[in-house]
């Protein structure tokens, strides 16, 4: 018989551990350990704590950040998981110095920290500053979307919610009418079965679910110069539908900016809207927070994409002063070299069709081929037909416009229709704008576009990528974020800066030596 070890999993054994030698002496979670163990780092978590005398001992706050931060590192964001993991995985174990804490206190203790949260991530940025972490010299921001804990489902405008409600309700009347005309609702005295039943008290219960959300929340308004109503949303009415590359999603997006030295994350933000231009403002302002107010006086140059670029904030950004390069979505096509690649082009051809395979339908009928006499008021389509005068009161950034509008029983005839405009004719005609010269002014986006355009404004650009796209590579894929597990802005919000507090940390864990900070 081969002489084998004993591999007997039926008995018991005794560990001589060290929870400290566990850690390791250079790893992540070891850096965690003396970051954790300054106390000025957790003092506004600490302040919370005001009973010393009697009841249950609570859990130190440094000991459930070092287990949710390794958590998160390993990406694991539930609250479960991270309970389960304390009693099987050593390295949580040591963490936990052997402690078990429940999964509701680990939840309770991110949505019930918020403020705190928002203070250790300033103070742990103030450490990566102090380490030279951040070389102060370009700062880039963008926005990643992520879905929250609220469904989809019950989005809506309040019309679109109180016809739900309706809806809901009619259904239940319908399943109470057609039980009693059945033989067997006759016979049981109209009362409906078990499932029936339960299936009107859902009914209703959704019915009157929506019915008290409409009597006590106002519709929501959404921002921009055209405010209109958006859709609200029952279960958190904070977020908001989004469409992404992955499909129409209800959350947030989470503006974050960062440094381009080492990727360390500035400042982060959720905002329960799609639209980014009305984050740009709060951004800077919130950098200006983070590190100094005069940051910006400095050679420090700001970078973001075409989702932020409007003419309020390309005023902001000018009238503050700051240096910034953020495109218009037209600038691809001003790039030569863009032009002349063939990959561009073929993507851009690929966007121009629908989901059936169709091209879509483009004006490539400028309105430069127009024939236009602005002091007459008369306009000539290519078609040859007279076009409406409108008024010459339309303003813009740019100017006054004139405008001009075909009638629609000319335009819906006319053989050049597929070729001038975007979408079949149903309710009015082409129209076209046309600057009046003598009132013309420069725009703030066309003083972005001259920056953008120059060969020192694109070369700027380039760098946003490898300063920001990093940042949610790493957040969102290496640490498996792929949703938000909290409702609400601020709860949100502090969710997210944990994540970004452990993208620092490793920041300082891989850049520097612990004797210099800890």
């Amino acid at each position: 018989m081969s002489n084998f070890l004993d591999d007997n999993l039926n008995q018991s054994v005794f560990f001589d551990i060290n929870y400290l030698e566990v850690l390791g002496d250079n790893t992540f979670e070891y850096c965690l350990y003396h970051l954790l163990e300054r106390e000025e780092l957790i003092s506004d978590f600490l302040a919370r704590y005001k009973n010393h005398n009697v009841g249950r001992k609570a859990y130190p706050p440094a000991l459930l950040l070092r287990i949710i931060f390794y958590a998160y590192y390993r990406g694991h964001i539930s609250s479960r998981v991270i309970a389960k993991l304390c009693k099987t995985d050593l390295k949580f174990i040591a963490l936990a110095s052997g402690r078990q804490p429940h999964f509701t206190t680990i939840a309770d203790f991110v949505s019930g920290n918020c403020e705190s949260i928002q203070s250790l991530f300033h103070k742990v940025l103030l450490i990566c500053d102090q380490s030279g972490l951040i070389g102060k010299e370009h700062f880039a921001i963008d926005g990643c979307k992520l879905p929250t804990n609220a469904s989809k489902q019950w989005s809506g405008t309040h019309a679109e919610l109180r016809k739900k409600s309706d809806k809901l309700k009619k259904a239940a009347d319908n399943i109470i009418n057609k039980h009693m005309s059945n033989d067997a609702g006759k016979e049981n005295g109209g009362q409906p079965d078990k499932d029936q039943q339960q299936a009107i008290e859902t009914l209703l219960r959704n019915a009157k679910k929506i019915d008290d959300f409409l009597a006590t929340n106002e519709p929501r308004i959404g921002k921009g110069k055209r405010p209109k109503e958006v859709q609200s949303n029952i279960t958190d009415n904070e977020s908001a539908k989004m469409t992404t590359s992955k499909g129409t999603i209800q959350g947030m997006a989470f503006v974050t900016a960062s440094d381009e030295k080492h990727q360390v994350i500035l400042h982060a933000e959720g905002f329960g809207q799609g639209q980014e231009q009305a984050t740009l403002k709060p951004m800077v302002e919130g950098i200006r927070k983070s590190l100094d107010e005069t940051i910006f006086d400095h050679d420090v140059v700001l970078t973001a994409d075409t989702g932020f670029s409007s003419e309020d904030n390309m005023q902001y950004l000018f009238e503050e002063n700051i240096d910034a390069v953020v495109p218009d979505n037209q600038f691809r096509k001003r790039n030569p070299v863009f032009g002349e690649s063939e990959t561009y082009n073929r993507h851009k051809e690929n966007r121009k069709k629908t989901r059936n395979g169709q091209r879509k339908r483009d004006a490539v009928i400028p309105s430069e081929d127009f024939t236009v006499d602005l002091e007459n008021q008369h306009c000539i389509c290519p078609a040859g037909k007279e076009l409406h005068y409108l008024g010459d009161h339309f303003e813009t950034a740019s100017g006054r416009y004139t405008r001009f509008r075909g009638e629609l029983k000319d335009c819906r005839n006319c053989q050049l229709q597929t070729r001038c405009m975007k979408k079949p004719v149903k309710e009015r005609g082409r129209q076209v704008s046309f600057l009046n010269t003598e009132q013309s002014k420069t725009s703030y986006l066309d003083l972005m576009k001259q920056k953008i355009d120059s060969e020192a404004g694109r070369k700027i650009y380039s760098r946003r990528m490898w300063t920001i796209e990093p940042v949610f590579g790493n957040i969102c894929s290496n640490k498996r974020l792929n949703r938000i597990s909290l409702r609400g802005e601020t709860k949100a919000t502090a969710q997210w800066l944990l994540y970004c507090m452990v993208h620092n940390i490793e920041k300082l864990w891989k850049n520097t030596e612990i004797e210099q900070w800890a």
